[in-house]
């Protein structure tokens, strides 16, 4: 069953058109890969730095492309999975904007990317439906203004499901290829333009390769130049300081700048570590008020504004409580960052569940009259050391045992193909799981990685032993299928946190 759905979604005209692409592109973006090498090991020996080569753009007088009518209201979109019932519920949910995210939303193996695929194009033609225990069949309103957009694999990821030359094409090639050329053209009728998010963007060289890969795209599908609109998430530091030269690549097919604060702050582990090295205190800790993220949010309304195109907040993942009498002071906090976004000049946010939609939509209502606010123009005058200047804080054995529950949740998740998971009243996506593993593997690595009450020390011995502790909490260990599960994914766990380098995911 499973070839069957992938012969019928890679259609001759798709398959020869990805290879088309991957003929075109495919040395190009293996070199930008090795250059981005280089760039993050220059990062990371401290030459943290605006490039020189690119001062005439940063310093010259130009806008992005205007923005079509269509896409200048956004205000808050939601972001997450391409499953049926999740693309159902997003289309349903009052958003301005679904995004359907096949990297940080999307379990990654070869069935549930095809799948995802096939349902986005339903979703598309407003042609999709599923069964609920509760609610029975439930499908798309086909009165919905709700937007589609995707948000497609990164560069240096691979897809399986295709081969040129015997070697596995780039997934974001793939995914973008793949969906426009399926109901590309049936959005543009519709939305008045195509719109795409694009993660772990780290510099404006690869801004261009995506801007001529949607330029090669529009002229296949006959489009006028523009009718694709990107959103660059802002996940890593290198992409922070080539965000103003990024727009510039992506002129013509710009429609702004997002931000990714958990992604952020796992790529500053990335870049700055060492075992003498002061480290990132508990994630809690690590809110949009940290210097780092909050330097971050106001220089991308900065230049977004300056250029002429949206700025858009970051995406929230704390639940509201079940129990409206009782509203959870995470969940306030939350609110706060919408209300401040709104005042500081975003213009939109992210959430990643349906029952934030509301709340963020008021919000933002309060304080953003009209459809957008790349009127105000803010000139804070942040600096590079200012985009990385951590935040100082504890180390909690309450932080750490939520990580590790974030952590083995994750994983046991990953093996029923589920791309996201809810624990302890937040969604976690592959950011915050990333996250959850770079502060435990930066933590057992540097000397500095000690609770703060206690001066114990985090460490290869305690890792295994907390984890098996929590475990035994959260699942019933004593059925030998879930057992073994939990073995693995702490193993992993402990693998990754232990391991010489920067852990991946």
């Amino acid at each position: 069953m499973k070839d069957t759905v992938q012969a019928r979604s890679l259609t001759s005209e798709v398959r020869s058109f990805i290879e088309e692409l991957y003929s075109a592109f495919e040395d190009r973006r293996v070199d930008l890969l090795r250059q981005r090498a280089e760039r993050r090991a220059s990062l990371s020996a401290g030459d943290v730095a605006h490039l020189d080569a690119t001062t005439n753009v940063r310093e010259g007088k130009w806008q992005v492309d205007e923005l079509p009518e269509q896409a200048l209201e956004r205000r808050v979109e939601l972001i997450g999975g391409a499953n049926r019932s999740e693309l159902i519920t997003g289309l349903n949910a009052g958003a301005k904007t679904y995004i359907a995210d096949l990297w940080n939303f999307t379990a990654q193996d070869t069935w549930s990317i095809l799948r995802a695929h096939k349902s986005l194009s339903g979703a598309a033609n407003h042609d999709l439906a599923f069964l609920d225990d509760r609610e029975g069949r439930v499908r798309v309103n086909p009165r919905s203004t709700t937007r589609l957009m995707l948000a497609p694999r990164p560069l240096y990821v691979h897809e399986g499901a295709l081969q040129v030359n015997e070697e596995p094409v780039a997934a974001g090639i793939f995914d973008t290829a793949f969906a426009l050329v399926k109901h590309g053209t049936v959005l543009y009728e519709r939305q008045g333009f195509i719109g795409l998010y694009l993660r772990d963007v780290q510099g404006h060289l690869e801004a261009r390769l995506w801007c001529h890969l949607i330029q090669r795209i529009e002229e296949h599908l006959e489009l006028p130049r523009g009718a694709v609109r990107a959103t660059v998430m802002i996940d890593t530091i290198p992409g922070a300081l080539e965000a103003e030269e990024i727009l510039f690549e992506l002129m013509h097919h710009s429609a702004g700048l997002s931000l990714d604060p958990q992604g952020y702050a796992a790529d500053h582990i990335a870049l700055f570590h060492g075992p003498d090295r002061a480290v990132l205190p508990d994630r809690e800790s690590i809110g949009l008020n940290a210097p780092f993220l909050r330097a971050l949010s106001l220089n991308t309304i900065g230049i977004c504004h300056r250029r002429g195109c949206h700025a858009m907040g970051a995406p929230s993942f704390i639940l509201p409580s079940l129990d409206h009498d009782r509203i959870k002071t995470e969940y306030l906090e939350m609110l706060a960052d919408k209300e401040r976004e709104a005042v500081d000049g975003h213009d939109g946010t992210l959430v990643v569940h349906e029952d934030m939609v509301n709340a963020s939509m008021v919000e933002f209502n309060k304080s953003m009259p009209r459809a957008h606010q790349m009127g105000y123009l803010r000139n804070d005058g942040i600096t590079p050391s200012d985009l990385i200047r951590r935040p100082e804080g504890n180390i909690t054995v309450d932080s750490l045992k939520s990580i590790l529950r974030t952590a083995l949740r994750s994983l046991m998740m990953r093996e029923e193909g589920k791309g996201w998971v809810i624990q302890g009243g937040r969604v976690h996506d592959r950011s915050s799981l990333l996250l959850a593993i770079r502060l435990l593997w930066q933590w057992n690595h540097s000397s500095h990685g000690i609770i703060t009450a206690t001066n114990l020390p985090i460490t290869r011995d305690l890792i295994p032993f907390m984890l098996k502790k929590e475990a035994d909490k959260m699942f019933e260990v004593s059925d030998p299928v879930i057992k073994k599960r939990v073995e693995r994914a702490s193993a992993y766990i402990v693998e990754l946190a232990t391991s010489e380098g920067v852990p991946m995911l």
